[in-house]
C-alpha cells in the first residue's frame, strides 16, 4: 500500500498579541500519525481542548507567553471534557475497527466515498460533501474502493453516555 496521495493538512491557528490584536500563532503542515503499528491510514490531530468552554488565551497567560498546543501528547480518541478536531485519510480497502466513543461527532466527507457501518441496518455510503452526526453509536468506517483514498474531517465533543435498559453503553476502542 502506498502512502496517502493527499498533501499533509496545513493547520493555521490564530490568537492574540499582548495588545489584544489578532494574529497567526502557528502555520504548519501537520504531521500524520497512526492509531497502531502497521496501520496504513494516517490521522492528523488538528486541535484538542481539555475543557469547555475552551481556554483560548495560553499565548497570553502561559509562563513563556507562547501558545500551548494541547493536541501534542494526546493519543486518546476523545477529550473527556473538551473537544477534538481531526482528519483521517483512509486507504483503499482499509477500515477502522468497530468502536464507540462517549461523544457526539460532527463528520464531513472531504474526498472520496466512505461507508459508515452500524450494528443494525444497511451500510451507508457517504460521498464528498456529505455530513454525519455520529451520536455515540458502535460503528466503523470502511473505504470499499480498491484504488481511491477517502478523507473525513471530524470534531468530537464529549457526551453523556447513552443508557439502554439500565445498561450504560460505554466507550470501546479495541487495543491494537
Amino acid at each position: 500500500m502506498s502512502a496517502s496521495p493527499y498533501s499533509p493538512v496545513r493547520r493555521v491557528v490564530t490568537g492574540h498579541t499582548p495588545e489584544g490584536e489578532s494574529s497567526v500563532l502557528k502555520d504548519m503542515q501537520q504531521p500524520p500519525r497512526f492509531w497502531y503499528p502497521g496501520a496504513t491510514s494516517p490521522i492528523y490531530d488538528l486541535h484538542w481542548t481539555s475543557e469547555a468552554p475552551a481556554r483560548l488565551d495560553t499565548e497570553l497567560t502561559s509562563p513563556n507567553r507562547e501558545w500551548v498546543d494541547e493536541s501534542l501528547g494526546h493519543p486518546e480518541v476523545v477529550s473527556l471534557n473538551g473537544s477534538v478536531f481531526r482528519a483521517l485519510d483512509m486507504a483503499p480497502g482499509d477500515s477502522s475497527p468497530w468502536h464507540r466513543t462517549e461523544s457526539c461527532d460532527y463528520v464531513i466527507v472531504m474526498k472520496g466515498i466512505i461507508t459508515l457501518e452500524l450494528q443494525h441496518g444497511e451500510p451507508t455510503a457517504l460521498k464528498t460533501g456529505d455530513v454525519i452526526v455520529q451520536r455515540a453509536t458502535m460503528h466503523r468506517w470502511v473505504n470499499k474502493s480498491a484504488v481511491e483514498w477517502a478523507t473525513i474531517y471530524y470534531v468530537a465533543v464529549p457526551a453523556i453516555p447513552v443508557e439502554v435498559g439500565g445498561k450504560k453503553l460505554e466507550a470501546y476502542f479495541p487495543p491494537q
